[in-house]
């Protein structure tokens, strides 16, 4: 269902980016436009509009005489898309931990209390992505935290594809505990150590 709230292209973006990040649209899946103004009941300028904003995002690559593809990733690029987040998530942390008050930390226990909930056959890549979004903000790195943002959505089709994300789910809980430990102790130093090894392992996960 589209979002009044939203312009039409905007919202469309919104349905085929949620559609793709929880897999139901696979990498590499041809989107026509004929068949997405059928399916949201629009013209073909709106959905036209929607497809060039995920290519923006890097979600879809549209290609000359070939129209819009879902973007699929070789190990290699994802490999690369790993190493740019971990450059830019390990600084965001850092970043955040050394201006943030008590005041903050309320928000991030929500969030961590979140993951907990969407464990287990629940919504986690949701949960996950905004619990990392809720520590990197208080960086006040804005365009950072976007450019975060584009590079985890680049990769969670992915994630939604793979068979055994929810047998990990509790390791990945364990290392969000030991990391709000150490925020709430405010020692960015093992915090950016603990993060890097997530994100090392996540890509490693993956990639495999």
């Amino acid at each position: 269902m589209l979002r009044k709230s939203l312009s039409l292209a905007d919202a469309i973006a919104e349905t085929l980016k949620a559609d793709i990040q929880a897999g139901t649209i696979l990498p590499g899946t041809r989107l026509h436009q004929e068949d997405l103004a059928k399916r949201f009941s629009v013209s073909r300028v709106p959905v036209r509009d929607a497809l060039f904003k995920l290519n923006s995002e890097g979600l879809v690559s549209i290609e000359a005489n070939r129209g819009a593809i879902v973007t699929k990733l070789t190990p290699e690029q994802i490999s690369e898309i790993y190493d740019l987040r971990l450059i830019l998530e390990c600084d965001a942390l850092e970043r955040a931990i050394k201006v943030m008050t008590p005041n903050d930390l309320p928000a991030v226990r929500r969030a961590l209390k979140m993951c907990r909930l969407q464990a287990d056959g629940g919504d986690w890549l949701t949960a996950d992505n905004e619990f990392h979004r809720t520590i990197y903000r208080l960086s006040g790195r804005t365009k950072q935290v976007e450019i975060i943002d584009t590079l985890r959505a680049s990769v969670q089709a992915y994630w939604a594809q793979y068979s055994t994300l929810a047998t990990n789910e509790s390791h990945w809980l364990e290392q969000h505990d030991a990391l709000y430990r150490c925020i709430e102790q405010k020692d960015a130093r093992r915090a950016v150590k603990l993060l890097r090894t997530h994100l090392i392992e996540a890509s490693i996960k993956l990639i495999s």
